[in-house]
């Protein structure tokens, strides 16, 4: 059975120097169930090789990570090929943790029901920024998130409500948005009748640097399968993603 997208993800994401608790922390899962999906993948692949994951590059880094090693990240055949994008990712490099979990929450887990929120705690709180958002195209939403920074770890507090319910197959995204309408994908969260997003939702450390190049905050209603789809070509591609769905609210970041 061939590599599912979801699977490509976690290994590139654990080659490319990711722990199993910090995707646990991110996906709102445990170390043991990351651990679990991470040699499944590396099943998978020992039995339909990928050209951009050495199997045995993965199957040292999974041992690695059991041991509680740390070492330096594993180059991938992507690697040359995309030296061409040099400056590009030079832009996106720190998102592309982001773009790959976004691959693992919208395409592995298909977002939440509305009652499951991902959610972090402890540390002190460093720093707190409010984002008003504002209803688009007629929606009687209304809300907005709090980007917070607790110790080194950045997130987004979200208190949303007066939401439509999602439909099978249907999710909210969060995406910040920056010039050439390239975005990252922040949040994404089904929502049952009582319409409302709630909770906190981690952004990897690795993202942090970027933040201050977006300009607007945009949630939007969109097809699971074709905000999984945009995704994952960017993170092919080696970019970032446009916004994809209705926009529901949207606010400026700055």
């Amino acid at each position: 059975m061939a590599l599912r997208e979801d699977q490509r993800a976690l290994l590139g994401l654990l080659l490319a120097g990711d722990t199993y608790e910090r995707v646990a922390d991110v996906l709102g899962t445990t170390e043991d169930d990351v651990r679990s999906r991470a040699y499944e993948a590396a099943s998978a692949l020992d039995a339909a090789p990928h050209r951009d994951l050495p199997a045995e590059a993965v199957r040292d880094r999974l041992a690695a990570l059991d041991a509680g090693e740390d070492p330096e990240p594993v180059p991938t055949a992507s690697t040359g090929r995309d030296e061409r994008r040099r400056r590009l990712l030079w832009v996106v490099a720190g998102a592309g943790a982001v773009v790959l979990l976004a691959v693992l929450l919208i395409v592995g887990t298909g977002g939440g029901d509305g009652s499951d929120e991902n959610t972090t705690t402890g540390g002190a709180q460093e720093e707190a920024v409010p984002v008003p958002l504002s209803p688009v195209g007629g929606s009687k939403a209304s809300g907005g998130f709090t980007i917070i920074r607790v110790a080194d770890q950045p997130a987004v507090d979200l208190e949303i409500s007066g939401l439509q319910p999602t439909a099978k197959g249907q999710a909210y995204v969060l995406w910040f948005v920056g010039s050439g309408e390239r975005s990252l994908p922040v949040a994404f969260q089904a929502v049952g009748a009582n319409g409302r997003i709630t909770g906190r939702t981690p952004i990897p450390a690795a993202a942090a640097s970027l933040l201050p190049s977006f300009e607007t905050a945009d949630l939007t209603l969109a097809r699971q399968r074709q905000a999984a789809a945009a995704v994952t070509r960017a993170a092919q591609a080696g970019t970032l993603p446009e916004v994809v769905g209705a926009s529901v609210l949207r606010g400026p970041l700055r």
